[in-house]
């Protein structure tokens, strides 16, 4: 089991790095959002650039926000799940570690899809 710096020093450098990542794609994004504008204007007029640029952004969002809103539902509903008691068996202690097993393993295939 890790000791508390560690998990200190592992959660600070994991936010590190979303910060990170998350400022790069802000960049990114700005620089995306200037070469759409500057390709399209001369083809349809800057109030229509607007326009597309702006739905663009909206749906982005939308489905974002879509996102995450179904992936709580999901995450409530596991969790529950988890929290099931188990019943209590007379068989050996091997196929009872065996049987805890595979519940793990199902539940976490569960949990990636």
């Amino acid at each position: 089991m890790l000791g508390v710096k560690e998990k200190v020093a592992k959660t600070a450098k994991r936010v590190t790095l979303v910060s990170a990542g998350a400022m790069c794609c802000i960049v990114g994004a700005g620089f995306l959002t200037v070469s759409g504008w500057l390709a399209l204007v001369p083809i349809v007029g800057p109030a229509t650039t607007a326009v597309i640029l702006a739905g663009i952004y909206l749906g982005v969002g939308l489905i974002l926000l879509a996102v995450s809103g179904t992936e709580t539902e999901k995450t409530h509903q596991q969790q529950a799940e988890l929290n099931k008691p188990q019943a209590q068996s007379d068989a050996p202690p091997i196929m009872q570690a065996f049987l805890f097993g595979m519940q793990a393993g199902a539940s976490a295939d569960k949990r990636r899809h």
